[in-house]
């Protein structure tokens, strides 16, 4: 029977396991992360990709690049400052007109990525790329369930 020796990083090289390696760690799944906000960010809850320098932007379903979703802001940010962005779980946010279109979410209602830079919408794009974000628990709590974009011909 073949052995197989898993995935890890060694002095930051991704390489298998050594022979006789054992791994000894708690693993954690990281739902959140800290990044250089490359333009302001108007409002907690739009949506960002991360740029080639690993700076995030406003995503964009019109835009092939920037419709790679990698989470929702935690608040808004200036130019430069860093911001939380949250790739998984419920993020409550208790005004989303700026990042949703209005005040509240619907409850049970599905949210993708609009053809406006960072905005939410409850009605899928027609044209650029379809982007499911997640589905709103209540009127101020969406819980985030990303999927990579689907490219409308």
């Amino acid at each position: 029977m073949p052995s197989y020796r898993p995935l890890v990083l060694i002095n930051g090289r991704i390489q298998q396991l050594p022979l006789n390696g054992t791994l000894d760690a708690r693993v954690q799944e990281v739902d959140a992360i800290e990044l250089q906000a490359k333009e302001a960010i108007t409002a907690a809850g739009m949506a960002v990709y991360s740029n080639a320098g690993f700076q995030c932007m406003l995503a964009d379903a019109d835009d092939d690049t920037k419709a790679e979703v990698i989470g929702l802001a935690l608040t808004s940010a200036a130019l430069d400052a860093y911001v939380t962005v949250l790739t998984d779980g419920v993020i409550e946010v208790t005004d989303w007109t700026d990042a949703a279109g209005s005040a509240t979410l619907t409850p049970g209602t599905t949210y993708y990525l609009s053809g406006t830079a960072g905005v939410l919408s409850a009605t899928p794009p027609t044209t650029g790329n379809v982007v499911y974000i997640g589905r709103a628990l209540t009127p101020t709590r969406l819980e985030i369930s990303l999927e990579r974009p689907v490219k409308l011909a």
